[in-house]
């Protein structure tokens, strides 16, 4: 009976400890981001700051001196003015399958977005969040567009759980490299980027090539910056700031 108890017991705890690597794994996979590590990756895919070990309060400063923080009506495409953000209702609605490629499964109606100024306090980029599903993970991302709204500048995944040696070389900086120049929006400011695995013919401003053996990997990139650029993201926001550029000092 007590050999009997011993096994019965040592079953459970073995259970017990599967679940728990299970329920770690998924919610590890799926953990958001922390301030300081978005801080850092906004000026990091600015060019502000260089890749390695930082100080938290020299980058803040930095942050600051450079990097407007304002926030977006996704459904009306227009900036938030500081008196308007504290009159803003955001919302929040769960998608369904087909309206979420990047599987976000929510969306809500108010966004981030970053100005980043030069020395003389013009304002060069917008930079945009980006987050979708890989083949493992949750992959999180700022894109750095042109103020034309739809010419990359730079492209920085700062948060995810993809392969080794695979998916995660979404962080590798030859992969990265190709992505200045590329046009992520066609001419009627609809998302047109192609991440492929096997390019046939000529590469074009719209296409980047995946990560080889990584196939869900660059999918995912692809699926996500094509939602966040799109009608259901920032898409009403970049098709007024291809009209008109001043948008950005209001």
């Amino acid at each position: 009976m007590s050999k009997g108890k011993i096994i019965v017991a040592s079953m459970m705890l073995f259970c017990v400890l599967c679940f728990t690597a299970v329920a770690f794994y998924f919610l590890g996979n799926n953990t958001q981001p922390s301030n300081q590590q978005q801080t850092a990756a906004i000026l990091q895919v600015a060019g502000l700051i260089t890749p390695g070990k930082r100080d938290a309060v020299a980058m803040q400063t930095l942050f600051e001196r450079r990097v407007i923080a304002r926030q977006v009506n996704l459904d009306s495409g227009t900036l938030l003015s500081a008196s308007s953000r504290q009159d803003a209702q955001k919302s929040c609605v769960n998608l369904a399958a087909d309206q979420d490629p990047a599987q976000v499964r929510q969306r809500c109606n108010i966004a981030d977005v970053y100005l980043v100024k030069n020395n003389d306090h013009q304002i060069q980029q917008v930079i945009i969040p980006v987050s979708g599903k890989g083949a493992k993970s949750m992959m999180h991302a700022f894109i750095a567009l042109e103020t034309d709204g739809r010419t990359v500048k730079n492209l920085l995944f700062y948060e995810q759980n993809e392969t080794p040696m695979l998916g995660a070389k979404i962080e590798d900086p030859d992969w990265l490299r190709q992505w200045p120049g590329k046009k992520v929006l066609n001419d009627n400011a609809e998302p047109a980027l192609k991440v492929v695995q096997q390019r046939s013919g000529a590469a074009d401003e719209y296409t980047v090539d995946g990560i080889t053996g990584a196939t869900m990997t660059s999918s995912g990139v692809e699926k996500s910056i094509n939602f966040w650029l799109g009608s259901r993201g920032y898409g009403h926001f970049l098709q007024r700031l291809a009209k008109d550029k001043q948008i950005l000092s209001n």
